[in-house]
């Protein structure tokens, strides 16, 4: 009995496929293909120029997106109102409020009267 390691399970077992030298034309033929579709996988120079021209303009909108970003913040942080301003703006907007309601009455009025 020969000597075997406690790993080797298979070395009585024959091989899996065909020996190199019995090869038909055809699984040859279906070897090369295989190999065609794996070379097409591969990126070219003008895809890759393509999108490196891409990835600029991505970086250059990303680049106008912050410094519009940071303009919008800028004017948001001066915008403010003392407490004098914003009483003023709301009794403002209160009388307003008031004359186009009394408008809509006197217009709902007059149209129920003309009925």
């Amino acid at each position: 009995m020969t000597n075997q390691s406690l790993l080797d399970l298979d070395s009585g077992q024959p091989e899996d496929g065909p020996p190199p030298s019995t090869a038909t034309p055809a699984t040859m033929n279906e070897l090369y293909t295989a190999v065609e579709v794996i070379k097409s996988n591969y990126v070219t120079k003008e895809e890759i120029a393509l999108l490196a021209g891409k990835l600029d303009v991505l970086a250059a909108n990303q680049q106008a997106f912050q410094a519009s970003l940071l303009a919008f913040q800028t004017h948001a942080l001066q915008t403010f109102a003392t407490k004098a301003e914003l009483s003023t703006a709301v009794y403002q907007l209160t009388w307003r409020m008031a004359g186009f309601t009394a408008l809509l009455l006197s217009a709902g009025f007059a149209f129920a009267r003309f009925l």
